[in-house]
Formats: structure tokens, sequence, C-alpha cells
């Protein structure tokens, strides 16, 4: 019996599923270690592969989120996404580069015309003079500021199909850990269609 049970053990090895991760992703991992920062070149690799990236998640809510429409060699261009007040959620599109082999930089790219938000209660968009009003408000606020990022490997689950990093900022070449983020990287589309942003 128990020779039997070591054989279908084995048997069973060979029909078990694939792995969650693509090769590209799982080759970061296999490369990384917990604690480490990530050279940005396998943030990348991770920005391609992933389906959306969830700060501060709080039971499938995040305080904001990135979804990465395009990424070369030298930066990304990604679509931000929060709730701007109990009202409205925003989405926007910025642009950064990659610095160093170690961060993502702002540019000072000007995304406010970019803006579209949407109604919390029901979704719909938000046009003509409100959003106008909207976009100026939220454009008189936007900091001229260029800050830069890098990420640190928390962890992974392979079942939800996750990566944990956590994101420090650096202004001016200093960082500060009361700035630091978790971020969640979500790699099943289903579930990164399913997040939702709080307030």
């Amino acid at each position: 019996m128990r020779r039997l049970f070591a054989c279908l053990v084995i048997g069973l090895i060979g029909i078990s599923p694939a792995l969650a991760f693509d090769t590209g992703t799982q080759g970061v991992l296999d490369r990384m270690k917990i604690g480490k920062p990530v050279p940005i070149t396998d943030i990348a690799t991770l920005m391609r592969s992933s389906a959306r990236w969830c700060y501060a998640e709080d039971e499938g809510s995040c305080s904001w989120s990135d979804i990465y429409l395009e990424v070369t060699d030298t930066g990304a261009t990604y679509e931000i996404g929060n709730a701007w007040d109990a009202d409205y959620d925003v989405i926007f599109t910025d642009h950064g580069t990659f610095e160093e082999g170690r961060y993502i930089c702002e540019t000072g790219y000007d995304w406010v015309p970019t803006l579209r938000a949407v109604k919390r209660a029901d979704g719909t968009a938000l046009n003509g003079r409100p959003l106008w009003d909207l976009k100026t408000q939220i454009g008189s606020g936007r900091s001229e500021g260029i800050d830069c990022f890098d990420y640190v490997l928390k962890g992974s689950d392979s079942a939800a199909e996750t990566i944990t990093l956590l994101q420090r900022q650096f202004t001016q070449g200093v960082t500060d850990p009361i700035n630091d983020v978790t971020v969640t990287l979500h790699f099943n589309a289903k579930t990164a269609a399913a997040l939702s942003w709080y307030y």
C-alpha cells in the first residue's frame, strides 16, 4: 500500500496544474530574495506580465492602482486610478523613466488633460463642465516635484497569482519609511478587474 501510494503521488506530479506565473515572472522570483531590492529590468518584466498593481490593498480594495499600458527598456506608461473623494473615482495616464538600474522616476508630465472621472455611486462618467471643474481643482494642487521609486520583494502566492513588493519613495535621493507602501501585483485578470478603490 505504501509503495502504491508513492507511485500515485509520482504519477500525479506529472498532471499537476501549470505554474501560476509565466516563465519571465517565475524567473524573477527564482533570482530574487525576499527583503532585497528588485532591479528595474526585473520590475519591467513584472509590469509587462501583471494585470494590475494594487497599493495598500485591503480586502480587495486599493488606495490606488496602476495598470501598465506600455513598458520599454527606458520607461513605462501607466494608468493610475484612485478614489478622489467620496463621490468620484479618477483615472489618468502618466509616464515614468527607468533610472540607474533601480528606479522608476516621475517626469513632470502633465497628466491632468488625460484625467477621467466616474461617480462612485453608479459608475457613470463625469462630463462637460463638472469634469472641467474637477480637472481644474486637481490640476491646481498637482505637485511639481520629481520623485523616484524602487521596490523590495516581500513575497509571492502562486495560488492567488500575486506578488507583494514594498515600494519606497525617494525625493532628491532621500527616502522616508513613512512613505513606504505595500503593493500587491495581480496576475489573474479576473481578480484584477474585480479590485475597487477605497476612500
